[in-house]
């Protein structure tokens, strides 16, 4: 134990392990040197915390950390070198991220678990009867020997601006993000929970007497032999192991009443499971959910979050849009959501520099009518609305490597008119067919893709002697740069939007990251500035060949920031 910070050392950043207390932070340890290790107790936490935002931390997943600071109304540290998201950002295909693996396998140091250590990994804490202090100490001293091996290895592949203006500075932002929580109005989310059982019971008994008998919706087997063996419905596609396939887009294509009214009833029971019954005991007692953010989930760079997953919440339909409504700002403010307009497109654009594209989105034209004037050879004021739906399912499908099979399946037309589409659009946008050609090309060559702020996607799938990995590796190696540039192009407007708030003295937050769309919670004195401070730091965060689009709405809940 110290009782004295001037046993710390005299400079450079704090390498620190939490030390809990249940849910609490109780203090933490801090490197001395390779043979100690110092518990700060919460006595000089406060000491620990100036000294932390003065020159920094460095961590293995910083973010508890960082938490548990911001909870005791302590200044946030300055995350300087996280040996977490260092292994994630130069291998984001590892198996394990967690510290006795990377100790192990980069600096050939064997350290405990957390729950070796007398703790629970799952919520990070420790138990303060009996921890392994000894344990902790070595825990800290291998992050201490990590920093310099990562730092090597990041420096090696390009990643370390990555690190240090993305993925270090975020780590502050997530976590005032998550302490902030959104509201949920829990009352509503109730009366609606009960309203969707009622619908369920109806949508059973229609189901049961369409279907002339009772049966259990929920089993696959019964389900099967109902529609494909007594009613006789023609089996559209199977499984890979033979099976009549009852997935939703199959049903969807069969014409009867009790195919539609169980598609329907999969997508009531989902919204009452997952969102309903899955919300409902996550809601703190400051009515509020606290999402967790995860940086490391995804390998293109994208964020994920959990407890709850509030980034696979529905938009388009009417039943989405009553879980939408159970969000709901804080009184006396009203939710901000700005949302980045057809990012992936503008990226592609930038990356393949097509003037078709260029010159669509630098004049703010639609780019799916666009696509299809030039497509079709007639001006854009002709273009109709069955023309701009093909133009934006060919836009979209050929970011995530769409081939004609796929494209004919979602325009429900033969395979040879689909792959004139894809011709007639290549032939009008070259320079995208180059850029697709030339990047899967590089891929194999190197294993490896960029984004445009430099992260990498490992993809060893290309080198596989199985043709349909391969085939998939190729779909990675074309959306991995544009997806991965969008996923940093707006952590970067994070930590910006973040900085800006806090110098102009706003009260507005930043509550959710939603992929290309911001959600903030703002006093209602403050929204224009706020709206307006967003679109700018948003547009501006990086200089492409194209401009950057945000479209910005406002809501005391989240339907209606939705029109």
């Amino acid at each position: 134990p110290l009782r004295d910070l001037g046993e710390l050392p005299d400079s450079g950043p704090l390498v620190v392990e939490p030390y809990w207390q249940q849910d609490e932070v109780a203090g933490v340890v801090v490197f001395i040197d390779e043979t100690s290790a110092g518990l700060v107790g919460l006595d000089l936490l406060k000491d620990v915390a100036t000294l932390a935002a003065d020159r920094g931390i460095v961590a293995h997943n910083a973010k508890p950390i960082v938490k548990a600071f911001l909870d005791a109304h302590l200044p946030a540290p300055m995350v300087v070198f996280d040996t977490l998201l260092a292994a994630y950002v130069i291998n984001p295909a590892r198996a394990s991220y967690d510290l006795p693996d990377l100790a192990l396998e980069v600096a050939q140091i064997e350290v405990d678990s957390l729950d070796d250590a007398g703790g629970d990994n799952s919520q990070g804490t420790l138990d303060f009867e009996g921890p392994d202090l000894d344990g902790l100490g070595r825990r800290v001293v291998a992050v201490s020997r990590l920093v310099d091996l990562l730092t090597e290895q990041a420096s090696a592949r390009g990643a370390l601006s990555l690190l240090d203006d993305i993925e270090f500075p975020l780590v502050v932002v997530l976590a005032r993000m998550e302490n902030a929580g959104i509201g949920i109005d829990r009352a509503y989310l109730e009366t609606l929970g009960e309203e969707l059982r009622s619908r369920l019971l109806a949508l059973e008994a229609q189901i049961h007497e369409e279907a002339g008998q009772v049966f259990n919706i929920n089993s696959t087997l019964q389900l099967k032999k109902v529609l494909f063996e007594d009613l006789e419905l023609p089996i559209l596609k199977k499984t890979p192991k033979g099976q009549p396939s009852t997935d939703a887009s199959v049903l969807a294509k069969l014409d009867h009443a009790v195919v539609k009214a169980l598609l329907e009833y999969r997508q009531l029971e989902k919204l009452r499971s997952t969102y309903v019954d899955g919300f409902l005991p996550l809601i703190a007692k400051d009515g509020r959910v606290h999402a967790v953010f995860n940086q490391t989930a995804a390998a293109t760079g994208r964020l994920s979050s959990e407890r709850p997953n509030l980034q696979n919440i529905p938009i388009r339909s009417e039943e989405g849009r009553t879980i939408r409504k159970a969000f709901v700002a804080e009184e006396g403010s009203t939710f901000v959501v700005a949302d980045y307009s057809q990012i992936e497109l503008r990226i592609l654009a930038h990356l393949t520099e097509d003037p078709g594209l260029l010159d669509a989105f630098n004049n703010d034209q639609d780019i799916h009518a666009a696509t299809a004037a030039r497509v079709n050879d007639i001006a854009i004021e002709e273009v109709d609305a069955d023309m701009r739906r093909r133009a934006k399912v060919v836009n979209f499908g050929l970011l995530y490597g769409m081939e004609a099979f796929g494209l004919a399946s979602r325009l429900e037309i033969e395979r040879d008119e689909a792959q004139a589409h894809i011709d007639t659009y290549f032939a009008q946008f070259p320079k995208v067919q180059a850029f697709m050609s030339g990047v899967v090309a590089e891929a194999r060559r190197t294993g490896y893709t960029t984004t445009v702020f430099g992260r990498r996607r490992y993809l060893p799938e290309l080198a596989s002697g199985n043709f349909r990995v391969r085939q998939t590796g190729e779909r990675m190696a074309l959306n991995a740069p544009i997806q991965g540039s969008a996923a940093d192009l707006i952590k970067m407007a994070m930590i910006r939007l973040d900085e800006r708030l806090g110098e102009l003295g706003l009260a507005g937050r930043q509550l959710l990251q939603i992929h290309d769309e911001l959600v903030l919670e703002v006093p209602l004195d403050e929204v224009a500035r706020t709206v307006d401070l967003t679109r700018t730091v948003m547009e501006g965060v990086a200089e492409l060949k194209v401009r950057l689009r945000v479209d910005t709405a406002t809501g005391r809940t989240l339907a209606d920031t939705k029109s």
